[in-house]
């Protein structure tokens, strides 16, 4: 109802319009007398029927279109409206993050010092744990060598001992006494037979 209201009053309009624009300044030129009169009637008349086929066959199809039309902007419109909001929520988000900006950066830092701090406790006790490893096979390569010259040390000096008394015996013994250990060994073979 309220679309053939306005096909009216849109179809009145223009004919008003069209009698305006082309029979008031004839009629207002001739006094309003003679056949000018009838020609912008049949005028008008010809017109309105033109209006009223174009509307008849063409309002459907400009109906339709202007439905569509409707359609897509309200739809652009919730689209840019959701836009809008989604935009305006990460707006308030971000304001939020750059309010905490300061205290997220200290957070990090502290969670970054104490990283370090851990790290370096690691490192430390690593390296400990290495030191005495290097100190226990440093002392059990040290007795092992101390061992070895001990042993080296026992068999030099046994050997220069020996040496040492061979020459004091070669110094000290006579043929006498050559001769007494000679016999002394005679009889001991002796005895054993």
């Amino acid at each position: 109802m309220r679309d053939r209201r306005r096909v009216i009053y849109f179809f009145f309009g223009w004919m008003v319009l069209f009698f305006g624009v082309t029979a008031l300044p004839a009629l207002a030129s001739e006094g309003g007398h003679g056949n000018y009169w009838k020609d912008y009637l049949f005028q008008i008349v010809n017109f309105a029927i033109l209006m009223a086929i174009l509307i008849k066959f063409i309002r459907p199809a400009l109906k339709g279109y202007l439905e569509k039309r409707h359609n897509q902007v309200k739809e652009e419109l919730q689209k840019a409206k959701e836009l809008s909001e989604a935009a305006e929520k990460a707006y308030q988000e971000a304001q939020k993050r750059l309010e905490n900006f300061d205290e997220e950066i200290k957070a990090i830092r502290e969670q970054m010092l104490k990283e370090v701090e851990l790290e370096k406790k690691k490192l430390m006790e690593e390296a400990e744990k290495k030191a005495e490893l290097m100190r226990a096979q440093a002392e059990q390569g040290l007795k092992e060598e101390i061992s070895q010259i001990k042993k080296r040390l026992r068999e030099e000096v046994s050997i220069e001992a020996l040496k040492l008394a061979e020459e004091i015996v070669k110094k000290t013994i006579t043929t006498d006494d050559q001769r007494r250990l000679i016999n002394l060994y005679i009889q001991q073979l002796g005895g054993k037979n």
